[in-house]
């Protein structure tokens, strides 16, 4: 059977493991290309307006795919962390792609996977089920399981140590390393689409920084700060965001110099999240630099260079003002020529 998976969503988080699983039940697989503008014209022809710019995206790759493929995966992603859920435009995919493209229900492989109630088991049930469209065997299944589920530890363990998805996916060549860091935060799927975030990584690192996502953040960390607040959402991604951003400003490295904020102009939770950000920020007292770029079909790239470099410069004016009055407190406390290191402390 020939499989065709979308380039899109949340693609970019479980590459490695679906991949993995469905060849290994010896499907053929066909995977959408990178973002293009054809593609993202598609995705806006048949996309309502009231959906976000990423499941218009989404649209455009299952366009694509349609009419090349025997049937499409798209999954019914309805959670993959226990007591939360996805998007709800997400949980609704299968049906949107069934309707807008007139495609039969027997060629759209969107089995439900559900970690809300039943953590683990949930999820593994609803792979099993896909499995058995392939084979009866549910031994090859569950062996098919275990060998996917390792692929998606290596993938997110790479990813953790500082790879991205193009790197892996594609073969792209590694950011290069600097001492000073951004951290950019976002769903993955505005992190890891070149085209639709016109570039963004590549752009910040030849401005002289390394990239950290919640990706490479610890999992157990993101949940640790995200005790901060009264209430966590009920999304999982949302949660990530948030508890990246609270970990990062609690932790105080001094190697990242500001947060940038990718979000869909139209996601309610991302702008809940970016408020949310933004208010802890300002508690600060030396609080960290804060940009928030809004992503749709009419974002501009020279608008998003004059941004991002406008925030360069003010993330270099406040490191060297925050040094520079910490140098004359210093002098004022420890004499003529001392340093922190001489305070005793």
């Amino acid at each position: 059977m020939k499989v065709g998976i979308p380039r899109g969503l949340l693609f970019y988080r479980f590459y490695a493991y679906w991949t993995t699983f469905l060849k290994e039940l010896g499907a053929d697989l066909v995977i959408s290309p990178p973002t293009n503008k054809l593609i993202i014209q598609r995705g806006l022809t048949y996309g309502v307006d009231e959906i976000c710019f990423p499941v218009k995206v989404f649209l455009g790759h299952c366009h694509y795919l349609k009419d090349k493929v025997d049937s499409l995966f798209v999954p019914r992603m309805v959670s993959f962390c226990k007591n939360e859920y996805n998007c709800p435009k997400i949980l609704g995919l299968p049906d949107v792609v069934r309707n807008l493209f007139n495609i039969p229900q027997e060629r759209i492989i969107d089995d439900e996977i559900n970690m809300r109630d039943r953590g683990f088991i949930g999820w593994r049930q609803g792979f099993i089920e896909i499995g058995k469209r392939f084979t009866s065997n549910v031994r090859k299944i569950n062996h098919a399981l275990q060998i996917a589920e390792e692929a998606h530890f290596q993938y997110r363990k790479k990813i953790a140590n500082g790879y991205f998805p193009e790197n892996l996916i594609d073969n792209h060549p590694m950011l290069t390393s600097y001492q000073e860091k951004i951290l950019l935060l976002g769903h993955s799927y505005l992190i890891n689409d070149s085209y639709i975030n016109m570039n963004i990584l590549h752009k910040m690192n030849t401005m002289g920084y390394s990239i950290v996502t919640s990706d490479m953040i610890d999992n157990k960390e993101i949940r640790k700060a995200l005790k901060k607040i009264p209430k966590p959402s009920f999304w999982t991604i949302s949660n990530e965001v948030l508890g990246s951003a609270l970990y990062s400003i609690y932790q105080k490295d001094p190697a990242i110099k500001g947060f940038v904020h990718l979000v869909s102009f139209e996601c309610g939770p991302d702008s809940l999240v970016g408020e949310l950000i933004e208010r802890w920020l300002k508690r600060e007292v030396y609080s960290i630099p804060y940009l928030r770029l809004e992503i749709d079909e009419h974002t501009g790239e020279a608008g998003l260079i004059t941004r991002l470099e406008a925030f360069v410069d003010m993330m270099k004016w406040r490191t060297e003002t925050f040094e520079s009055n910490l140098s004359s407190s210093c002098s004022s406390e420890c004499g003529s020529g001392g340093s922190l290191s001489s305070t005793g402390n």
